[in-house]
């Protein structure tokens, strides 16, 4: 058995895992990220990074980067049954790009930071008292302590957090995709019971698109399951066509189903630690999901990197500045989900009026976004 005892194991190689991998390895700790898929990959999808997450990336050296491979809107334009109610304006700090492009950003800042990662590791078990993993490869590997970072599936929150909970689905589906198009601004289109949010993905013409859709009916919630641009047209046949053109013949589209889980009440349990969707999962209403964990990342690793080997101390404070928040923002993106698909026409009608009057960054919003994680470590540091 590889003896890694001086490392710290992350389970999941996706955002949250790759970047508490950069956080840990800038203060100096050892890790070795375990990662399922065969390499690093990410099917179309774009990525709206806020100005609380930008914050992280800077910490960790590569804001510029990101922000140099991406887009940040000048504005967003809100439309409802394909007429414009207001304008938004952006913050240069509201990026917009793919998936793909931050997790290689993130990658390739943690291997120069000498970290290491494993591909093709699918989790089996673990020995907690022994701190030691196990996969489906017949490899196991003992570690100081371990990282779920494995998304709102976590065989480690299931097997191993008593108050886990079963994904359950919200009651939407999704479709994602990306497309080509000239686009400057990020678009959203409000429908009874669906919407449509559109932006640009970098300044090269490629935009990405996320429509939802309410429904009773479930499907899977696999990101990688695809559909067809037919069955997007027919969910979406109240809409302006024009709205999808950015979408060509070769281009594919992907079709979801959003699930939930129960809030936990803790996010640690012996020399576990779940950071992410694994901890948190979150609807996407808000565009919270990756900058949570971000922040999670964050603070696990600068709280390591004063506490470390204390482990206990190190999870606790980690409890203390990310469980309140986390759960305030999961509960609030289910509300926002909830005004976003009004059918009610009265409600429609004021909800619309909101919008049209007051064209800027509302206050729950400006709050998520002026929060800095670094700030907020030092009261505690």
């Amino acid at each position: 058995m590889p003896d890694y005892s001086s490392y710290i194991g992350i389970i999941g190689g996706g955002i949250s895992g790759l970047t508490a991998g950069c956080a840990l390895r800038s203060q100096g700790i050892k890790t070795i990220i375990f990662e399922r898929s065969a390499s690093l990959n990410e099917h179309g999808g774009g990525i709206s990074v806020s100005p609380n997450a930008i914050k992280v990336l800077d910490r960790l050296n590569v804001k510029e980067q990101f922000i140099g491979s991406s887009s940040s809107p000048e504005k967003i334009l809100i439309h409802y049954k394909n007429k414009k109610i207001a304008d938004i304006k952006g913050d240069k700090y509201f990026v917009t790009s793919t998936r793909q492009n931050l997790l290689q950003i993130l990658y390739q800042k943690y291997i120069e930071l000498g970290g290491e990662i494993n591909f093709g590791h699918i989790f089996k078990g673990l020995n907690q008292d022994k701190i030691e993993l196990y996969f489906t490869n017949n490899q196991q590997y003992k570690v100081s302590h371990i990282l779920g970072c494995d998304g709102i599936k976590s065989p480690i929150r299931e097997g191993f957090f008593p108050d886990s909970g079963k994904p359950i689905y919200s009651g939407y589906n999704a479709w994602r995709g990306i497309g080509s198009a000239e686009l400057q601004d990020g678009k959203i289109y409000l429908g009874n019971g669906k919407h449509i949010v559109i932006y640009p993905a970098n300044s090269h013409g490629k935009v990405s698109f996320t429509a939802v859709v309410k429904n009773k009916n479930s499907i899977t919630d696999s990101w990688r399951t695809k559909g067809s641009k037919h069955e997007l047209l027919e969910d979406f046949k109240t809409f302006n066509e024009e709205i999808f053109s950015m979408l060509h013949s070769g281009e594919e589209v992907y079709k979801w189903g959003i699930y939930i889980r129960p809030p936990l009440n803790s996010f640690y349990i012996k020399n576990l630690t779940l950071l992410g969707d694994a901890a948190h999962p979150m609807v996407p209403f808000l565009g919270q999901g990756a900058c949570m964990a971000m922040e999670d990342a964050y603070t696990f690793g600068k709280l390591a990197g004063k506490f470390s080997p204390d482990f206990k101390t190190i999870q606790n404070l980690y409890e203390t500045l990310r469980l309140k928040r986390t759960n305030s923002i999961q509960s609030q993106s289910l509300l926002q989900g909830r005004i976003y698909h009004l059918e009610n026409p009265v409600m429609v009608f004021l909800r619309n009026t909101f919008i049209r009057y007051t064209p800027s960054v509302d206050y729950r919003m400006k709050r998520i976004w002026d929060y800095d994680v670094h700030n907020e470590l030092d009261k505690h540091l």
